[in-house]
């Protein structure tokens, strides 16, 4: 015994994850990842006609997310994210974590907001929490969900946007340490506490005629 605390040699508590070393299987699904499918479960809807997603994943996690007959193209996004679309033809753009990876990312979003045509949808999905990664999906930004409302209405040709965003403290040291989803329970993947957004989801669409 030493100031009141009691300790084992050789013994480790891992905790509600019990594991010491992060996931690299491709088959166990991210924190990220699930609460995009649970952001996207209720609004498939939006997923009708012809629609873009540019994005850091690759486009096998995007086809199972997309409902089946989606007319999607799935695109790892570059630099010039206004390149990828050909003007007023796309019915719906996601925006998936790309915009983190610029160094404007308010010109880069005008850019695509430009290109939409009247009444397409546009989903931007950011991480608020970050976490190591690769040289390729290495974000410059994390973002609030108040600085990605107005990062977004700053753009007057965009109406009806609104902020989702999902996470708590479990869910943001699964995303940071690489913990997979299935490690954790339903009721800690659906709190959301405000202080830890892992997930913050915009959504909106280009003023003007409804698709």
């Amino acid at each position: 015994m030493h100031g009141g605390i009691s300790s084992r040699r050789g013994q480790i508590t891992l905790g509600d994850f019990d594991r010491c070393l992060p996931s690299l299987d491709r088959d166990e699904r991210s924190v990220y990842n699930e609460l995009v499918r649970r952001f996207l479960r209720p609004r498939l809807a939006t997923f009708a006609g012809r629609g873009i997603v540019l994005g850091v994943g690759d486009d096998a996690e995007w086809r199972d997310v997309l409902p089946a007959a989606a007319d999607a193209k799935v695109v790892h996004a570059t630099g010039d994210l206004g390149r990828e679309l050909a003007e007023g033809t796309a019915d719906w753009v996601v925006l998936d974590r790309c915009l983190q990876g610029l160094p404007e990312p308010t010109a880069a979003l005008g850019e695509v907001v430009s290109r939409l045509k009247p009444g397409a949808a546009l989903m931007t999905l950011l991480t608020g929490i970050a976490r190591a990664e690769s040289e390729r999906h290495r974000p410059f930004w994390t973002v609030a969900p108040y600085a990605a409302r107005r990062l977004h209405e700053e753009h007057r040709a965009l109406e009806h946007v609104g902020v989702d965003q999902y996470g708590n403290v479990t869910l943001a040291l699964a995303w940071l340490y690489r913990l997979p989803a299935e490690d954790l329970t339903e009721r800690e993947l659906a709190t959301t506490d405000p202080a830890y957004p892992v997930l913050v989801a915009v959504t909106g669409s280009k003023r003007g005629a409804s698709r």
